[in-house]
């Protein structure tokens, strides 16, 4: 069988969910191949999977660099103009590069993330089955709203219209985290819960000397955050000075040079471009963080309880749904201090967050791995 996959040019999406899924059906004797912006390469190469690169297909920082390309509006608007533009004219450019590599690369099945709209519209044309990979459960909710672009790009590509807003998650639907953390809202009936493997691969060893004698805080913002909101350094900063009054040792991921940081340094914060946070999750006790569904996903498996400041997109929606569970403490990314943010985290080490926090990462860890989803999606052709 010969599945192709797609995805939005977000390292969160790709490496975390769709990597490991690629990897799973290669297991099962697959082949398999990645069809995304040509930027993803180094990512595809270091994991070893076969890249198809789209060559019109732009990354975050590219379409905000273009201005004839960008949506117009507020792109940080979970219902804004970027929300809008991924299911009408930019999932047109990325059908249109999709259906150019199928013909040569001829896929069985289709398996694609559910913020890329381009490869169920090549899919729909092809007549290829789809499974869907959930990496963003709430972007469902502007399903309703992007319905027209959507119908748009359809009636280009000469398919009929669909009613029903859900119809591009009406396939398998292949969740991350377990059924439970789904609140009613979100729960469909072709929805199956699997739990991906974590990276393989030693801890850097610069990591190894941390202290022993106090709880790890992993902190940081994603990678997409300093392409869309101009208060991302002072978001940093917060956090980092919240941290250096929390009796703990904290690793904050800054996203660029550590040597440029022109901000606080705590001596109990090491300040880091990146952190390799599926490793370091394992042994920290919690996570500060924007509430990005890939790090709320990999906390959720790990255990670790979370203190969030959702910035942009779902993370209100990821914020308010692990508060709702017990699972940590959301707070106002404007009106947050220092103090209000060292008072939450010290709270959240110091209460029960961590006991809800384990049931829940038992529920993970009973759901079955991404050898059974290579099965289930065999079964789709």
């Amino acid at each position: 069988m010969r599945v192709l996959m797609t995805c939005q040019p977000f390292y969160s999406h790709l490496v975390p969910v769709l990597v490991p899924a690629a990897k799973a059906l290669r297991r099962a004797g697959h082949e398999v191949a990645v069809a995304t912006a040509p930027a993803m390469a180094p990512h595809l190469a270091a994991a070893g999977i076969e890249h198809l690169p789209l060559p019109n297909v732009l990354t975050l920082t590219e379409l905000v660099a273009r201005r004839a390309a960008a949506p117009k509006g507020d792109v940080r608007e979970a219902s804004g103009s970027l929300t809008i533009a991924f299911a009408g004219t930019l999932a047109g450019v990325f059908a249109r590069d999709v259906l150019e590599v199928a013909r040569s690369w001829r896929p069985d099945v289709l398996v694609r993330e559910c913020k890329e709209f381009g490869g169920y519209l090549a899919a729909e044309k092809l007549g290829l089955p789809q499974a869907v990979l959930d990496t963003s459960p709430y972007s469902a909710l502007n399903l309703p709203m992007v319905r027209d672009a959507l119908n748009g790009q359809r009636a280009e590509f000469g398919l009929d219209t669909v009613d029903e807003p859900g119809h591009p998650e009406g396939f398998l639907l292949a969740g991350v985290v377990p059924a439970a953390w789904y609140p009613d809202e979100l729960r469909v009936s072709t929805a199956r819960h699997y739990r991906p493997a974590p990276l393989a691969g030693p801890l850097d060893a610069s990591l190894l000397d941390l202290p022993d004698d106090r709880p790890l805080v992993l902190a940081g913002l994603g990678s997409v955050a300093r392409t869309f909101v101009p208060e991302t350094p002072k978001v940093l900063e917060t956090m980092i000075t919240a941290l250096g009054d929390v009796p703990c040792t904290a690793v904050v991921a800054l996203g660029s040079d550590p040597d440029e940081w022109a901000g606080s340094r705590p001596g109990n914060v090491r300040l880091m471009s990146f952190v390799p946070q599926q490793l370091l999750l394992e042994s920290a006790d919690l996570v500060l963080t924007h509430g990005g569904f890939g790090s709320v996903a990999e906390a959720i498996r790990t255990g670790t309880p979370m203190v969030l400041l959702p910035m942009f997109s779902d993370q209100s929606h990821n914020a308010a749904r692990i508060a709702g569970l017990g699972l940590g403490l959301q707070l106002d990314v404007e009106s947050a201090t220092p103090a209000s943010l060292a008072e939450s985290c010290a709270l959240v080490l110091a209460g029960s967050y961590r006991h809800r926090a384990a049931a829940m990462s038992r529920q993970s860890r009973a759901c079955p791995g991404f050898d059974q989803l290579a099965e289930d999606i065999a079964a789709l052709v």
